[in-house]
């Protein structure tokens, strides 16, 4: 790896060497000779002026421990024993993220700094040149959207962060998709094998009850496997497209309006497919999807984060997929989880 390391062997060496520098990525022992090293982590995550990630090494191999330093603010967390290639990964993959981090707080700086000075130029000018106006508010638009966007990642990333477990990131994410959505159906497919996918949880707003168990199933088995490997969050509004991407199958959706998209890991693998449909009266907005966007690439990335931890001693490559256990009362109710 092309980097440079400072060393320091105390939290109180690690915070006066963090007042002196800027550091992308901080590997920290969870115990330090003076102190845990979990609350030099809670402080790095608190200050928003940094873009610094932690690593946590521990000596504890067990959940809790990883779940103490995830919700403490850390990107990762690795146990001892470790090769140093794996150490290594992670480091790479931490550095990555602060940078990613870094260039969002650029760009939001460079927004403000380009909203202050169009803002001045409309005072100014704003009487003389009508096309500069038309600018301004274009420029405005773009703004609040992409403020929009920053300040729900910042609010879906902060509540799925805590989830460490299948179930509840389920839960929590189609909780907060619903909020952004409206009232729709919404089913969660998730991988169990070789282009085979089971239902893991879902959202019934109108299905029949009646019908739901087979609809459900059946878009398990034709809506997953034919988007797992789209890369776009993608609608179909009317009955042609409908028709066109499901041919046949689109008779199961009649009259419905549907947006599918996929979740992956960091090696592009689909972790998840999302379905949402409604009546085709209610369709999904522009700003719907750009909503769906954010919680496709925080919910991959969070699920990828869980995957991992539940299945840190399984070699590269050999994850199974997931195991989803059918409900004992079938899919009928309003809403359920099956992971």
């Amino acid at each position: 790896m092309n980097a440079q390391f400072e060393r320091a062997a105390t939290l109180a060496e690690a915070r006066v060497l963090l007042l002196s520098g800027s550091y992308d990525v901080v590997i920290v022992d969870e115990a330090l000779p003076d102190g845990g090293g979990l609350e030099l982590v809670r402080e790095l995550a608190g200050d928003r002026a940094r873009a610094t990630c932690c690593v946590v090494v521990s000596d504890r191999a067990d959940l809790a421990a990883a779940v103490d330093a995830m919700r403490s603010g850390a990107a990762d967390f690795v146990t001892r024993p470790f090769q140093p290639a794996e150490l290594s990964r992670r480091v790479a993959g931490a550095a990555e993220r602060a940078g990613r981090t870094r260039d969002e707080q650029r760009r939001v700086e460079r927004l403000k700094r380009i909203c202050k000075r169009l803002n001045s130029a409309r005072e100014e000018v704003s009487k003389q040149v009508d096309d500069l106006c038309n600018d301004l508010v274009t420029a405005y638009q773009d703004l609040a959207d992409q403020m929009t966007s920053a300040t729900m990642a910042s609010e879906f990333t902060t509540i799925v962060r805590q989830e460490l477990d299948v179930e509840a990131l389920l839960r929590t994410t189609l909780e907060y998709l619903l909020n952004k959505t409206g009232p729709t159906n919404a089913a969660v497919f998730l991988p169990t094998g070789h282009d085979d996918y089971s239902l893991g949880a879902y959202v019934n707003y109108d299905v029949p009850r009646d019908t739901a168990d087979v609809l459900l199933d059946h878009l398990a088995d034709v809506i997953a496997p034919r988007f797992d490997q789209e890369r776009e969050v993608r609608r179909f509004a009317t009955a042609p497209e409908l028709d066109e991407a499901l041919g046949d199958d689109a008779q199961w959706l009649n009259d419905s309006a549907l947006v599918v998209f996929a979740c992956r890991d960091e090696d592009g693998d689909c972790l998840a497919v999302f379905a949402l449909f409604r009546d085709r009266r209610n369709p999904f907005p522009d700003t719907t999807l750009a909503h769906l966007r954010v919680i496709r690439d925080i919910f991959g990335e969070q699920l990828d984060r869980v995957v991992r931890i539940h299945h840190r001693h399984t070699p590269d490559k050999q994850w199974p997929g997931f195991d989803v256990e059918e409900d004992d009362h079938g899919h009928a109710d309003d809403h359920g989880l099956a992971a």
